[in-house]
């Protein structure tokens, strides 16, 4: 006499949210919610400790689901330092889209970098991209991001390719290195009054440094 009960991995477990659905929709969709929670889990332990000290099995265990499944999805600890590169925020509008002008990507900032605007780990996601790990190939996605975002920054600024590309890049990079300070000081330093200012706080400063930095040349 059969139970009822059949034989699957930890990410094809019965899920009240998928009662009534075929059998092979519901794995499908506890395999994206299982993938995403192996997401959070290794973001949140390379923000706070670094490529280096963080282990796949100790990600493993936060999610509660065996280590082959870290594996399937991601092939490898570097595949999964990527894809949760690619989870975070890479842009800093709202709906994968980048703010298209200077006005606009100041009020993103302001957002992005107020007290309370990740409150999922207390620390900014820019910090993973800070920590060395001493693998030269994941060292070397952490500075493509940031060049990468520095771009688009520049982008937003409604910049024209000409001769001075190379100082208006410079110029995006220092509004990137800006947002990276803020996010260290307020979450790994708590200095007052940054730690708990506002979006409301942030956006006048914000926008002087913004129009001063990527104004269009005259």
């Amino acid at each position: 006499m059969t139970t009822g009960k059949t034989n699957g991995s930890p990410d094809d477990a019965a899920d009240p949210r998928t009662a009534g659905q075929p059998a092979g929709g519901r794995r499908r969709r506890d395999a994206v919610a299982t993938r995403e929670a192996l997401l959070q889990a290794a973001h949140s332990r390379f923000i706070r400790l670094g490529y280096d000290r963080t282990t796949l099995r100790d990600v493993a265990a936060d999610v509660g689901v065996n280590l082959a499944l870290i594996k399937r999805y991601f092939d490898s600890k570097e595949g999964l330092f990527k894809a949760a590169l690619a989870s975070a925020p890479r842009s800093l509008g709202g709906a994968g889209e980048f703010p298209r002008d200077r006005a606009a990507l100041a009020e993103a900032l302001s957002h992005q970098l107020s007290a309370g605007a990740w409150p999922e780990s207390g620390e900014h996601p820019v910090l993973m991209l800070l920590r060395i790990s001493g693998d030269e190939r994941v060292d070397s996605l952490r500075r493509q991001a940031l060049q990468d975002f520095s771009r688009q920054v520049l982008e937003a600024s409604g910049t024209q390719g000409g001769q001075d590309d190379d100082e208006r890049l410079l110029r995006a990079e220092l509004v990137v290195a800006l947002g990276v300070g803020v996010a260290v000081v307020r979450s790994a330093v708590g200095l007052q009054p940054l730690r708990d200012a506002t979006s409301d706080d942030l956006i006048g400063p914000l926008r002087d440094v913004v129009d001063i930095l990527l104004a269009p040349p005259r």
